[in-house]
């Protein structure tokens, strides 16, 4: 993730509905509207989702329920006072967290794309028990 923009961590808290293929459908729904010019290629490979635009920039989205994930949650927990969207959080639900989205972008020093990954960020936001971090 090193030189990207628009880096989010999406923990999945116990009980949460979040899952990979649930959410590249939900992307997948939103983009094949007629009124959207540059549609983009959405596709999933295991547990990596790539959002290509025409000119080929590309936004990642990987889940990851690797062991780190737990020690980062409790991590966040203990240093963070609010979420991406400055807005306090459950600590304790967040400690109990052992799988996450990882959301990246290219480069992207126009802003291009900066409504995009809002979008990405509020169909995250939709599921259950979620918590989001800018990753810095």
């Amino acid at each position: 993730m090193a030189n990207s923009f628009y880096s989010y961590l999406a923990f999945i808290l116990p009980g949460s509905n979040a899952n990979i293929n649930t959410l590249k459908n939900e992307l997948t729904d939103f983009y094949s509207k007629p009124v959207i010019d540059d549609q983009p290629v959405i596709s999933i490979n295991g547990n990596d989702i790539s959002v290509r635009f025409q000119d080929d920039y590309t936004f990642h989205i990987v889940f990851s329920a690797e062991a780190h994930v737990n020690t980062e949650a409790r991590e966040l927990a203990e240093e963070q006072a609010l979420d991406w969207n400055e807005a306090p959080f459950d600590k304790t639900a967040l400690a109990q967290s052992a799988s996450r989205f990882e959301i990246w972008g290219e480069q992207d020093f126009d802003m291009d794309y900066f409504n995009d990954s809002l979008f990405i960020i509020q169909k995250i936001e939709e599921f259950d028990n979620v918590i989001i971090f800018q990753n810095n």
